[in-house]
């Protein structure tokens, strides 16, 4: 059959293979193709050329997974507390532990009811503050990693005693030595600091984490 009047039957081949109606009905196109060798060679060449187009070899791309796998890792540390257990010298976490000990120490005459004259119930409660001191301080020379929660609470501890205990010093309401104990929880803060940013000569580096394999 001449191609001359293939024109309206092309389109309508085209518009199949684009997945759109071309205007001719499928049995007239069926009939034509069966008759019209131009056109079937003319289908075949314009479904390789669409199947060409579309289903190609990927471009090559670098490797990109030892960097993602580096910024993983780089973003797992940064997520963690900021000094985890292993990354906070072994003194500082002894030194708070001792320092938690001394507070239950001087928390302990209080619990019995001696507290420098106060009566029996302000005594149980400075006691049992003191010995909630005490505990707060274990925690975080035992988790470091939970001592940041901590600061807040001491600072504000440590900055309002400060003040209050120097205008008794001042007015004479009380002797110097009898504060020295309160000196402990301020050693403590210290402490507490220095467990959430540890100095950089200081600082023991923490176990890097687990390598992650990359499947093929």
């Amino acid at each position: 059959m001449s191609s001359d009047g293939c024109g309206l039957y092309r389109d309508a081949i085209s518009a199949r293979i684009d997945g759109e109606s071309g205007g001719v009905a499928e049995e007239a196109l069926a009939v034509h193709l069966a008759a019209c060798a131009a056109c079937r060679t003319w289908e075949s060449a314009a479904l390789a050329a669409t199947r060409r187009a579309r289903v190609r070899a990927a471009e090559p791309v670098p490797d990109l997974s030892g960097a993602i796998l580096a910024a993983m890792r780089a973003e797992a540390t940064r997520a963690r507390p900021t000094a985890a257990a292993a990354g906070v010298p072994s003194v500082i976490r002894l030194a708070l532990a001792l320092v938690a000990a001394a507070q239950v120490l001087v928390a302990a005459p209080a619990l019995v009811g001696n507290d420098l004259g106060a009566s029996l119930h302000v005594a149980h409660e400075q006691g049992s503050w003191g010995l909630a001191l005490a505990a707060a301080l274990a925690l975080a020379a035992w988790r470091p990693g939970r001592a940041a929660a901590l600061l807040p609470f001491l600072g504000v501890f440590v900055a309002s005693m400060s003040v209050l205990t120097l205008g008794d010093v001042l007015s004479g309401r009380v002797a110097p030595s009898a504060e020295l104990p309160h000196l402990m929880v301020a050693f403590g803060l210290v402490l507490a600091w220095l467990e959430t940013h540890p100095p950089a000569g200081l600082a023991v580096p923490a176990p890097a984490p687990p390598r992650h394999r990359v499947a093929a």
